[in-house]
Formats: C-alpha cells, structure tokens, sequence
C-alpha cells in the first residue's frame, strides 16, 4: 500500500540503491560495491536489478513478489537497466523516476543512458516525509538503540582516568558498542578541554587531565541509530564551568519541554535558544538545536528556529543545545525524543547532570 500510494499513476517509478531507503522499504539492504544494485518499483511491479554474485543472498530476505533479474560482471550494465525497465513495463513510456539522494554518480548514470526521456527527480521527495513520523516498531528499535547507547555511556564514564589519551578511550567505547550487542557504531567524539569547544572534534592523542570531557557518542542496531551526549569532569569542576553546564540544562529542559505535537519544529530550537541567550552565551550556541534520527544519525526534520513544519506524532529527532568558549571548553547535552500526543518521550535514561571522576582515587 505505501508504494501504491507513493507511485500512483503509470509512469512513476522509485529506483532506491542499497542504502536506507532500501531498508526502509525492504527490511533489509544488499551490500553496497561497485556492481550497480538498484530495486525499480512501480505501483504494480517490483524488479531487483542485481548482479548474480549478490542474487542468492538477496532471495533469502525478499519476498517472492520482487523478480529478481541478475546480471554476470561481463554484461553491460546499461542493457540490463533496459531489461529490468522493460519488465517493469516502463521502458517506453517515458516514465518519472525517483532515485536514491545517495546514489553512486557513475550508476545513476547508467541508468539515464539506459532509459532515454525520463525525468528524474530524488527519492527523498517521496519518502523522506515518511520517514520521519515512525510506527511503534521503529520506536522500540530506536529505544533498543539507544538503551544499549545508555550502557556503554556509564561504561566511558567508569573508564575516565587521568592520562587516558582521548583515542584510547574513543576506542573504549567503540569496543564496548559490540560487547553491549549493537550492530555496529555509530559515530565516537571524545573531546577534552578546550576541544570539546569545537562541536564535531576527532579523538586525538591528547592525554585527559583536571578538566571537562564531552563525550557525544551512537550506535546502531537493527538498523536504527541512536544519539545523546553528556559531560565528564575530571577533578573538581570550575565555577565558571558549572555556571556554563547549568544554561546548557536550561536549555535542554527548555527544549524538551516544548515539544507538542501540532506546534511548529521551529518551536524546539527557539526554546533552547532563549534559554541560552538569557543566561548571556548567545553567541556560543553555534549550531542548529538538533536534527531527525532513524536509520540515519541525522535525517529529517532540522530542528532549526525557522523550520514552521508541525511536530507529528511519531516524530524523533535531537535537542542538543550546546555553548562552546572558544580556547576555554565546550559543553553540549543532547538528548533523543520521540513526539507523543503529551509531549516528548526521551530515550535514554542516562542523567545529564555532570559526571564527577576523581583525579586520584579515593
């Protein structure tokens, strides 16, 4: 039904490569390489153009509805997009075709070889909208994310010590992704000191001393991801640090407790916002107040102060308001929520009061 309704009409056809897209509509995704894999779907048809080294594996996960046509790496690739089209019935009929954002450049150029007088358009204008409202399955898979994130969070807390390099316990954490179950990780930032003012800073050699460490970790698992942040301080922390930590809080609740379905997006980020530009760091919040999350870390909707689309039932994205002191220290608090008919539903349990480690041991 979802295809039927995204496809109506005879000259629509959804062309999704391996990716998310593909899971999302399918349950599972074929291995990404060089060989062209593209799934064609038209209201009534679905064709799996695959080469016949990844054919076997691909008919244990779809249903037998999906023709699977196959290929051997000496064919041309070009006649076989004509083929799997033809057998879609849309070789001819100078169809509209709706491709993958994420799609390599050289596949999807063989595709508009193949196909001559298509318009093309990106997948993302159909499926992008839906993918942002989950259904209760999705929610509990991106709660089962984000409690296996939970675990492995208290696990970097225990393993701060003074002279741990910021890669070392990055590494940590990564390792401790797999032994708590998650597919695989997401994305790790460690950032001690004067790099946790910069937002996206990559683990480096620096030894942890007295001082903050930010720490904005995420995994996957069944396909959907997960994503919070948190700060550790080793020592005792600075006045001026816990004036900072405590707008950042401000901000956080401000935030999450704007979130109603039927109100604007926007509404999240200028919460957080003020919240930031009352206690005087306004200039410091440098980025957007958070972003969608799902099977990407970052997807749809953009948790920015000017985006009027209403929150939706369903909806998860990212309140994450940070102030960055460039030189000094940065602190950012990010959780994930889910919108529900009373508010937000945040995901992880994990505080987000400041994590106090000790610079010897007691």
């Amino acid at each position: 039904p979802l295809i039927q309704n995204l496809l109506y009409g005879q000259s629509r056809v959804l062309a999704v490569v391996p990716g998310n897209d593909f899971r999302y509509l399918m349950g599972w995704s074929p291995l990404p390489d060089e060989r062209l894999t593209v799934l064609l779907l038209s209201a009534e048809r679905a064709v799996l153009l695959i080469n016949g080294v990844n054919a076997e594996e691909a008919r244990t996960h779809l249903a037998s509805s999906v023709e699977i046509l196959a290929f051997d790496d000496a064919d041309d690739p070009v006649h076989a997009v004509r083929q799997a089209f033809a057998r879609l019935g849309a070789a001819s009929s100078s169809p509209t075709i709706y491709l993958s954002n994420d799609a390599r450049f050289d596949h999807s150029e063989m595709m508009r070889t193949a196909v001559a007088g298509a318009q093309w358009r990106l997948a993302g204008e159909l499926l992008a909208p839906r993918r942002m409202c989950k259904d209760p399955e999705e929610i509990e898979a991106l709660a089962r994310s984000q409690a296996i994130n939970d675990k492995v969070m208290e696990r970097a807390f225990t393993a701060i010590r003074p002279g741990i390099r910021e890669n070392e316990l990055a590494d940590i954490i990564r390792r401790a992704f797999t032994e708590e179950g998650a597919d695989r990780d997401a994305f790790v930032i460690v950032a001690f000191g004067p790099h946790a003012a910069h937002p996206h800073h990559s683990p480096d050699a620096t030894p942890l001393t007295a001082g903050p460490v930010l720490l904005d970790i995420g995994c996957f698992k069944d396909g959907y991801a997960s994503d919070m942040t948190r700060m550790a301080y080793l020592g005792e922390p600075s006045s001026r640090y816990l004036i900072v930590h405590a707008a950042v809080e401000q901000a956080s609740q401000a935030g999450v407790q704007s979130v109603r379905p039927g109100l604007p997006v926007g509404q999240v980020d200028q919460a957080s916002r003020k919240a930031i530009d009352d206690a005087g760091f306004g200039p410091y919040f440098v980025h957007r107040t958070g972003h969608g999350i799902g099977l990407e870390v970052h997807e749809l909707p953009s948790v920015t102060g000017d985006n009027s689309q209403a929150m939706a039932v369903g909806m998860s994205f990212s309140v994450e308001p940070g102030i960055y002191l460039p030189d000094e220290f940065g602190v950012r608090l990010e959780e994930v929520v889910v919108v529900v008919e009373t508010g937000a539903r945040i995901l992880s349990h994990i505080p987000r009061a400041v994590h106090v480690v000790p610079l010897s041991p007691s």
